[in-house]
């Protein structure tokens, strides 16, 4: 698959040829992510979602200079505007003001969750921007699982008979802002995005024929590196790492290592995913399965083992609890409500 244009830039076509009905595409900045997709389906006029985490930065991009489409212009001119409580896409005339078909609506997580007897059926694809946050933007437990059920809102019924029709497409577009994602971790992304990571591999197609592309676009990188802003930062720092050679910079911890478990005995384990082990000077968390101190995937269980294990944050703050990978290091601070 050739994931670039000859520019450098994404080449969405390509991506949304794959049969895939999910696309993760995380990049470097600026790669055209959000500006490649966008055009695609402007250029083959599918109905589609614009997907955005929160009710706040929906008001933020319905003006003139943050909407998304006015990068299109003047070969499209395609429009944010309220049509009663939602906001639709639109072309618009000469006045501004829409005309024609709208060509798909802007919606936040929230707001999908309070709509009562919303259909999706007219809706091909949702485009999920930015969906990784910044650093220090407030992520919540529930975004995950907010993500699901507006993709089942929406979705409907339309893979069961009589209809029988392909899924909606979801594209999950980002940053390398944060391997610590709701959202990866509820569709069982982390691993792979990991995967792909410790192989360097810009795209691959996960178990269940899923996509992910992790770009890093040599050509626009190298053109980048020479800006004034990328000259003056260190490259050795969180947002050089993000921005130039895609990384997740801010996941980079002296807590993950490799260590033996001989001497350790076991301490709880949640969910069959991650397993604790007490040894003599440090709590190891990792993949090595044990049957003791067993909590299960519920809101009670979870708030029951951050109750019982309170003293945990303590010694995590320390620097005395470990970790086998990343993947063990995202669900302990996902556990235990830690987000510095």
């Amino acid at each position: 698959m050739n994931i670039y244009l000859d520019n450098g830039y994404l080449n969405a076509a390509a991506i949304a040829a794959d049969p895939s009905w999910l696309k993760v595409i995380i990049g470097a900045r600026q790669i055209g992510k959000t500006y490649n997709v966008l055009k695609y389906h402007l250029d083959n006029n599918i109905p589609f979602i614009l997907l955005r985490r929160t009710t706040e930065e929906l008001e933020m991009i319905q003006g003139a200079e943050l909407n998304p489409f006015k990068a299109f212009e003047p070969e499209y001119n395609v429009g944010i505007f309220r049509r009663g409580k939602l906001l639709i896409i639109s072309d618009y005339n000469e006045e501004g003001q829409p005309e024609g078909s709208p060509r798909g609506l802007v919606l936040s997580l929230p707001q999908i969750a309070h709509i009562r007897g919303f259909s999706g059926a007219a809706y091909q694809a949702i485009i999920y921007d930015e969906f990784i946050p910044e650093k220090g933007v407030r992520v919540l437990k529930s975004e995950g699982a907010s993500l699901l059920n507006a993709y089942a809102t929406i979705d409907g019924n339309r893979e069961l008979p009589p209809e029988k029709k392909p899924p909606v497409t979801l594209w999950l577009l980002a940053n390398s802002n944060d391997l610590n994602s709701p959202v990866l971790e509820a569709l069982n992304l982390t691993d792979d995005v990991i995967t792909m990571r410790v192989k360097g591999l810009e795209y691959y197609h996960n178990k269940n024929n899923n996509l992910i592309v992790q770009p890093l676009s040599k050509k626009i990188i190298d053109q980048r590196k020479t800006t004034a802003l990328m000259k003056q930062v260190s490259q050795e720092g969180e947002f050089y790492g993000m921005a130039i050679n895609n990384e997740f910079s801010y996941n980079r911890s002296p807590l993950v290592k490799s260590q033996s478990l001989k001497g350790y005995k076991p301490l709880f384990s949640w969910d069959n995913k991650i397993f604790a082990w007490e040894g003599p000077n440090n709590i190891f968390i990792c993949r090595a399965p044990h049957k003791i101190g067993k909590y299960k995937n519920s809101d009670f269980d979870r708030q029951s083992l951050a109750a019982d294990y309170f003293w945990i944050r303590r010694a995590y703050d320390c620097g005395l609890v470990t970790f086998s990978d990343h993947r063990m290091l995202i669900l302990f601070q996902w556990l235990f409500d830690i987000n510095y």
